[in-house]
């Protein structure tokens, strides 16, 4: 008579089923567009790692001009701005997101990442898109 090793296969998948719970999965609605999955070993140098946005680096990083053009933008070990969408900026190390747009007073705004109007700031109302990814910027 051949074995039959089905029933110890169901029997051992039953067991590891009744096993931990799996950990929760995160929310990414939550955190979306934070907190890039970028390796901050990665970003070593300058240029390693192109950015738009913080959100593009390592939590660790910044997303910096390399130049004054803004030809060389890369994550850059180093603290963020903390300036939220709509506040007043004079360069990218203010804001939160590293985008610092004209405003339509003549000043400049902290801009963000946007996908409709509805999520940017009174100050930035329009989500306009630049190099296929959207961000809040002034009206004309």
């Amino acid at each position: 008579m051949r074995a039959r090793p089905f029933p110890v296969v169901v029997a051992l998948a039953a067991v590891t089923a009744c096993g931990d719970p799996p950990p929760p999965t995160p929310d990414a609605s939550l955190d979306a567009p934070r907190d890039s999955g970028s390796d901050a070993r990665l970003c070593a140098m300058p240029g390693d790692c192109p950015c738009f946005t913080n959100y593009d680096c390592p939590v660790t990083h910044a997303c910096v001009s390399q130049d004054p053009n803004g030809n060389s933008v890369s994550c850059i070990e180093g603290p963020r701005g903390a300036g939220l969408p709509g506040s007043p900026c004079t360069g990218e190390a203010d804001c939160t997101s590293a985008l610092c747009v004209d405003d339509s007073m003549g000043g400049m705004r902290c801009s963000d990442v946007c996908t409709s109007p509805s999520t940017c700031p009174a100050e930035l109302p329009r989500c306009i898109s630049i190099g296929g990814q959207g961000i809040c910027a002034r009206q004309p």
